[in-house]
């Protein structure tokens, strides 16, 4: 009866760990496959490489409140110090830009390495396109 449930709380163990990896790596493919598509948004309004068009698009006063948001969130994910500067300006003058504060302590937060919770990006970065 012993060896029973032994092999039974075995199985469960596995069977979560499995399901539990499988979470991950699904959240990971779509955090990807979002920074990927955000991206190429905004590399399709502005010209230059993934972060400047990026930044471009933050900075950007006609462009839209959702537009500028996914840019914050996707800068973030990107881990480029070059963001940082951007981000802390708008951040300490948001009362007439209309950004998610929230988004910008989150992008801020992965951007100075204030959280150890980046593991996930090694899923996805194989995503992105290389850029010349």
């Amino acid at each position: 009866m012993r060896s029973k449930w032994g092999k039974y709380t075995i199985r469960v163990f596995m069977i979560l760990v499995i399901m539990l990896s499988a979470m991950v790596a699904v959240e990971g493919l779509l955090i990807g496959s979002r920074v990927r598509a955000y991206s190429q948004t905004a590399q399709a309004q502005f010209p230059g490489k993934r972060v400047e068009a990026l930044i471009a698009m933050v900075e950007c006063q006609s462009c839209s409140t959702r537009d500028r948001n996914d840019a914050v969130w996707t800068l973030g994910q990107l881990d480029d110090p070059r963001a940082i500067p951007v981000l802390e300006r708008l951040y300490t003058e948001n009362k007439s830009n209309h950004l998610s504060n929230y988004r910008l302590q989150i992008a801020l937060r992965h951007l100075r390495h204030e959280d150890n919770n980046r593991f996930e990006s090694v899923l996805w970065r194989w995503i992105l396109p290389a850029e010349k």
